[in-house]
């Protein structure tokens, strides 16, 4: 028989309980403990798991799948790399494959596409278990993080964009930490390289300001900080290719609560352009001062020129009509020819003048055109009949006799085209020619030549003779004379229709100018002009019998005109009562006293002027019939218009001619 074990002593057994009361309270604390983690990681809104190295979840917490959308099951059923967004792919399998016990996950972002097909960013930090090769990991949710420095960073890229739209430049400077910080467009307006942390940021920019500006600047600076109060500034910068720019900078100061200033903030705006179309505006201010002082100047010179001309070309008229002998015939014959080469020297710089500030338009009406051409020819005529040269007019049967057009500028070119090939050609002929060369939809291409079989043009010279008081040569100028305006006038008439003077010339055997004009056809029974005759003026003798007790007023301050005005109108009614007023003012004055037939009113006159006397008159509704004709020498863009606004019935140009005189004055006593 075997010996029993000895019996635990009492103490024995008691110390026996108390390790294992110990043991049971460890265990119950390790089962607290488990517990304990087990709710925080059910509990926690993180993403928690435990991942095997073949990319399967072990476990997952309840977080995961709230915030991917997946039941437990769908999230360990499937490699965690089906969850992650495909073009995350790379760079998580990358982080994976690199993830060691030394080398754990901190702060890495991919993206997770929900259950929902959403986006979700997660930042990670994992590590690598080698005892058991799992991996434990913790993802935080930053969607709204990511979505709100998304936000933060569009705003900084519209603000970049508004600023480099409207070139303005932001900056601030921190007084205590000496921290300054630029915009990028700042840089972009100061051409500075964008360094981050750049100790010489400020001294690169005083760089590119001028000794003067930099310390203004500094005083500038200096005052806002000291007395708290904002600065401004505007000054050109010099860039490293010696490049200048114009900018307008501003600062603020900013304070504590104590109203000390702690910091400063501006802005600084590049208005280089603003400064060169400042500048354009000033030049063209300018350019429009000098033009206007211009015309002002030659509408004053064509009054004062027109004013004695006006008696010289009216008072030769009319001695030219009296007996002379034949020396003082020719004397005369010459002071006529020389005030009516003058007048047209005159019109031609203001017609330049006019083209060349944009004032001439076109007058459209409809014009005879056969009519027109041969009244053209006929001016020449006696003068080819001199020179023993054939004159010749050769209209196509093809063109219609009435279109639209502006009869006076159509005359003007042409009759600078034949007194050109009158003056350079001493032998053969000079032939006008109109011929159609299109004909469409109610509009005719009508194609003027004046050919002739003069001196001719040199090739060196055919360029330049089209431009504005240019001839041919120097001798041209000294043998025949002339402004050298005539073909450069002609040509600008017709570029106001789209036309230009073309030439073809031979020197030595003559030359050709000719255009095209577009007009539009007027459908109207053609009329024949066999032959029209020369136009000369018939003094109506018996016109005193037709308008018995014919009363009327001249409003002329220049005695000279005065007397011609009166010559010309005594040789129309030599029975007439003529009142004269030398000045506006006693102009109405003798209206109301004497009720005129008819007005001749001057324009420039003192006390008060033609316009000003015409609007009294038109106010004393009784005197509202009497016509009222303008005598003016302004012959600029506008003056026949401001007549008529003025309560005028007409305009006369001076100098003033026996034949316009007599048709003006008739058209209105008929109708009065």
């Amino acid at each position: 028989m075997k010996k029993a074990k000895s019996e635990l002593t009492y103490v024995e057994l008691l110390e026996k309980v108390k390790e294992q009361e110990i043991k049971i309270n460890e265990l119950i604390s390790e089962k607290s403990s488990i517990t304990n983690f087990e709710f925080f990681v059910n509990e926690s809104p993180d993403l928690v798991c435990i991942a095997d190295s073949s990319a399967y979840y072990k476990a997952v917490n309840p977080a995961f799948t709230k915030i991917l959308g997946y039941s437990k099951e769908e999230l360990l059923s499937r490699p965690f790399l089906d969850f992650v967004h495909p073009e995350d792919l790379e760079k998580t399998f990358a982080e994976v494959q690199f993830l060691t016990n030394n080398n754990p996950t901190v702060d890495f972002e991919n993206r997770y596409i929900t259950k929902k097909g959403d986006l979700v960013h997660l930042q990670w930090k994992a590590n690598l278990n080698s005892s058991n090769n799992l991996i434990y990991a913790i993802a935080r949710d930053i969607t709204e993080t990511k979505k709100t420095q998304e936000k933060l960073l569009a705003s900084q890229k519209s603000l970049n964009e508004a600023q480099r739209i409207a070139k303005i430049g932001s900056w601030d400077f921190n007084l205590f930490t000496q921290e300054l910080n630029w915009s990028d467009e700042l840089y972009e307006i100061f051409e500075i390289e964008n360094k981050s942390n750049n100790p010489n940021l400020y001294a690169e920019y005083l760089s590119r300001f001028t000794p003067e500006d930099a310390e203004q600047l500094n005083i500038n600076v200096g005052n806002t900080i000291s007395n708290n109060v904002p600065y401004e500034m505007e000054h050109q910068i010099i860039l490293d290719d010696q490049k200048t720019k114009w900018v307008f900078c501003t600062g603020v100061p900013i304070t504590d609560d104590k109203n000390k200033v702690i910091a400063l903030k501006g802005v600084v705006q590049d208005i280089t352009q603003k400064k060169q179309i400042d500048e354009t505006i000033m030049a063209k201010e300018k350019a429009e001062a000098a033009n206007k002082a211009k015309s002002d100047f030659l509408a004053n010179m064509s009054h004062e020129i027109r004013t004695p001309l006006n008696g010289i070309v009216g008072f030769t008229d009319l001695l030219l009509k009296m007996n002379f002998d034949e020396d003082q015939l020719k004397y005369l014959n010459t002071v006529n020819e020389s005030a009516n080469t003058l007048m047209d020297i005159i019109n031609n710089i203001l017609d330049f003048s006019k083209i060349e500030s944009g004032k001439l338009e076109l007058d459209f009406e409809e014009i005879n055109l056969h009519e027109l051409s041969h009244q053209i020819i006929n001016l020449f005529k006696y003068e080819a009949n001199y020179k023993k040269i054939d004159l010749i007019i050769n209209i196509d049967k093809d063109v219609p006799q009435f279109i639209i057009g502006d009869s006076i500028r159509l005359k003007q070119i042409l009759l600078n085209l034949l007194s050109n090939a009158m003056k350079f050609t001493f032998s053969g002929y000079i032939k006008l020619n109109v011929n159609q060369v299109e004909e469409k939809d109610g509009f005719s291409k009508i194609k003027f030549s004046v050919k002739d079989t003069g001196i001719g043009i040199k090739i060196k010279n055919q360029k330049k003779i089209f431009q504005s008081f240019v001839q041919a040569d120097s001798t041209t100028t000294r043998k025949y004379g002339g402004t050298g305006l005539g073909l450069a006038i002609s040509n600008q008439l017709l570029g106001l229709k789209k036309s230009k003077l073309k030439l073809d010339s031979t020197y030595g055997e003559g030359s050709e100018f000719f255009f095209t004009i577009e007009f539009e056809k007027v459908h109207k029974k053609p009329e024949q002009f066999p032959f029209i005759p020369e136009t000369n003026v018939k003094s109506k003798k018996n016109s005193s019998k037709k308008h018995p007790n014919l009363k009327i007023l001249i409003a002329e301050d220049n005695k000279i005109n005065m007397l011609l005005a009166k010559t010309l109108i005594k040789n129309l009614f030599a029975e007439c009562t003529i009142i004269e007023a030398t000045n506006g003012y006693e102009a109405v004055q003798k209206v109301q006293m004497t009720i005129p037939d008819i007005v001749l009113m001057d324009i420039q006159m003192p006390i008060l002027n033609g316009y000003n006397a015409s609007l009294e008159i038109r106010k004393l509704n009784e005197f509202n019939h009497i016509p009222i004709i303008a005598l003016t020498a302004g012959v600029l863009s506008g003056e026949k218009e401001r007549c008529i606004e003025h309560g005028m019935s007409d305009y006369i140009a001076k100098p003033i001619t026996q034949s316009e005189l007599e048709e003006t004055v008739f058209k209105w006593l008929k109708e009065s």
